[in-house]
């Protein structure tokens, strides 16, 4: 088994690049994925929100995703806490499936928060996607339907590439077209699946 952490700011091509991991053949855990499941039910790490962050956090047995982010987005400490919350049962979450898988598993986890939650420890190596910031400001906009200082506040809350570039073992670049970033993103996937069967 090998784990492969994926880390980028949000709009660098992640999304696409765990689409060509999937077609190779990788295991993606989708760590975003995972937290929507975490909060959409009953759960301890929702009864854990629900106690920080009062009554309205949670309609219905499922996060209140506006009320949280209204409250967290303007409060550096009140995000700390929160990912302290989620990070700890997404860990969790995310180790059970590991150990569910095979042996030769080629892994890629897709988490956000790598390296704030601690699972950047637990990777065997790790690829960062690197794209301009003007490029995951237009990607945000378009896929969230938010405004420009809206992503750009989201963005500023995020490592900044030169953290991404210092702290991954591979570094694909999404700078041109997304035809080149396809082509970069296979040729490392495949080297790594090739090195991995060999």
């Amino acid at each position: 088994m090998r784990l492969i952490g994926l880390c980028g700011r949000s709009g660098s091509g992640k999304s696409g690049f765990c689409e060509i991991a999937r077609e190779l053949g990788y295991k993606v855990i989708d760590c975003d994925k995972v937290y929507a499941e975490l909060v959409s039910h009953p759960s301890e790490c929702l009864m854990e929100i629900k106690a920080h962050f009062g009554e309205e956090s949670v309609i219905d047995g499922r996060l209140n995703r506006k009320a949280v982010a209204k409250i967290v987005f303007s409060d550096r400490k009140k995000l700390e806490l929160l990912n302290a919350i989620t990070h700890k049962y997404i860990t969790e979450r995310v180790f059970e499936i590991i150990n569910a898988c095979g042996e030769n598993e080629l892994i890629i986890l897709d988490a956000p928060a790598l390296f704030e939650s601690g699972l950047d420890k637990k990777c065997d190596s790790i690829i960062g996607i690197i794209a301009p910031e003007e490029d995951c400001v237009e990607r945000i906009i378009k896929r969230d339907s938010i405004t420009a200082e809206q992503a750009g506040s989201r963005l500023s809350n995020q490592r900044t590439n030169d953290f991404i570039i210092e702290n991954s073992d591979y570094i694909v670049y999404n700078e041109t077209t997304q035809e080149a970033f396809a082509e970069a993103s296979y040729a490392l996937l495949a080297a790594i699946k090739e090195e991995m069967t060999a």
